[in-house]
């Protein structure tokens, strides 16, 4: 019986649910993008994490046999966000972790209707050039 038990206690480790163990949110100093590496501590199995970027949009990752996953993530405008990673699903990974990010707002836009004008004085231009 003692045998068994001692047994159980050296096992118990090897038996965990794989462990969220590093969350490393990486800005694109020009774009309102990020790179996003999570990686699991596991000695067996699957396990699901669900990650929140904190502009009320996430992803729920599956492991399979993988122990570190990359992403990109694009936010809609730039910022300050909470980036959370936690266990979740029929077989969550245990811990959680959670990263602060600034990231960039997107690059401006060309206005469409200043280069309409710009068009139209150089159609404009071409018609009087063109005329005898």
């Amino acid at each position: 019986m003692i045998r068994l038990i001692s047994l159980l206690l050296l096992a118990s480790p090897a038996l965990a649910a794989p462990k969220i163990d590093v969350l490393n949110v990486k800005p694109d100093p020009a774009k309102p993008e990020v790179e996003v590496t999570l990686s699991v501590t596991k000695a067996r199995g699957n396990c699901d994490v669900r990650l929140e970027f904190g502009d009320g949009k996430g992803r729920t990752v599956d492991f399979g046999m993988a122990t570190t996953r990359t992403l990109h993530y694009t936010y809609a405008k730039g910022g300050s966000y909470k980036v959370t990673a936690r266990g979740t699903g029929k077989t969550p990974c245990d811990a959680a972790k959670e990263v602060t990010v600034k990231v960039a707002g997107p690059a401006p836009a060309q206005k469409k209707a200043e280069k309409k004008k710009a068009d139209k004085k150089s159609a404009s231009k071409k018609k009087d050039e063109a005329k005898p």
